[in-house]
């Protein structure tokens, strides 16, 4: 007997909006919530499910039968295919507003705050050519991103969202491809001196919402601090300032340019940070943490519960992993606002910075 593989379902899916990571959100007949990536709110398409389960289904665009007014021809032909970019069908505007409703909605699923205070997201100055990096992968011939789909590669010869120095050099790396296979990073400074923002413009605007949340004092400690991006600019408002960064050359740099009352520790901020806390002042403290996206390890968690600073100002690349730590911090602290900085243009990623005061500090 042959197995023949069940016929593709296809579905007629009126779209209500869109869930973060890019996709649209409709309903089938039966009830189900349905994601379709390449749709945007009141949409009607023809969509074929690719994965269904239980209380969703998953499913790939077919034919618009009604287009958004706010719907923009996609400035690559890999979109859709491509992994990389979720909302290049999208004009900027509503690109701002979906990802500051999702940061709102995911702190009010997630977070279990029915009113959180997020401000509208700041624009980048670049909608395109902002990236001043990308990491590519290589295997059997072709060099690019994985398919949205799949992990078929998408052979990528230039990406609009990368820098003109970016994309000459993947074009130089596409004739001299390296013979092993495997993930590659191209960017504009050759020499890499640590970690840096992709968007070198927009990182300035969230260092400016930084500074401002942070105001001044007399300790300012920075966890996760690279090489100084936010502590730097602080130097003059807070009477010590200290840095926390695991990798010892961005340390190193960071020292280079220390001022008098700069000084930066090299470790885990787990290992670091309790200590810094038990022996401050905590109402005359401010704490900037820029976790991974995974967001504040339980242990830094705990240090911060147990010797809570007065201000707490948090860098999130990750609005769902940041959510779930609020819910946490809220119970020493309030949150006072939350910034998204739009980063990345194009994609479904989220940056935001947000401020937390504690709701009644302790006289030390």
């Amino acid at each position: 007997m042959v197995n023949r593989r069940p016929t593709p379902i296809e579905a007629t899916l009126h779209i209500d909006s869109l869930a973060y990571g890019g996709a649209g959100v409709g309903r089938l007949d039966d009830g189900r919530v349905c994601f379709a990536h390449g749709t945007l709110p009141g949409e009607r398409a023809i969509v074929r499910i690719i994965k269904s389960k239980k209380n969703h289904a998953e499913a790939v665009l077919l034919k618009l039968l009604e287009a958004s007014p706010r719907r923009v021809t996609p400035s690559c032909p890999l979109f859709g295919d491509c992994g990389g970019c979720a909302y290049q069908h999208a004009e900027y505007s509503l690109q701002l507003e979906t990802k500051t409703s999702q940061v709102a909605e995911l702190l009010r699923r997630i977070g279990g705050m029915a009113n959180a205070p997020v401000a509208p997201m700041l624009a980048s100055p670049r909608e395109w050519a902002y990236r001043n990096r990308i990491a590519v992968h290589t295997a059997e011939g072709h060099t690019g991103f994985f398919h949205r789909h799949t992990h078929k590669l998408v052979d990528v010869a230039a990406c609009p969202i990368a820098s003109d120095g970016v994309n000459e050099k993947l074009a130089a790396f596409r004739k001299k491809p390296p013979r092993q296979p495997g993930r590659y990073t191209i960017g504009e400074n050759a020499a890499g001196r640590g970690f840096t923002q992709v968007n070198a413009e927009t990182a300035e605007i969230l260092a400016s919402v930084v500074t401002e949340f942070c105001g001044d004092g007399n300790l300012l400690i920075d966890a996760y601090a690279g090489a100084g991006f936010f502590s730097k600019r602080l130097v003059d408002r807070f009477a010590k300032v200290v840095g926390i960064e695991w990798s010892e050359a961005a340390s190193r740099r960071a020292m280079e340019s220390a001022a008098p009352n700069e000084s930066h520790l090299t470790g885990a901020v787990e290992v670091h940070l309790p200590e810094l806390l038990a022996t401050s002042t905590s109402s005359d403290t401010t704490l900037i943490v820029d976790p991974p996206a995974e967001g504040l390890a339980p242990d830094v968690l705990r240090a911060i519960m147990e010797n809570p600073p007065e201000r707490l100002v948090y860098v999130s690349c990750d609005p769902s992993t940041f959510s779930r730590d609020t819910k946490q911090l809220a119970a020493a602290y309030a949150l006072a606002a939350v910034q998204p900085v739009d980063m990345f243009p194009q994609t479904a990623e989220i940056e935001l910075a947000a401020l937390f005061k504690r709701d009644n500090p302790p006289r030390d």
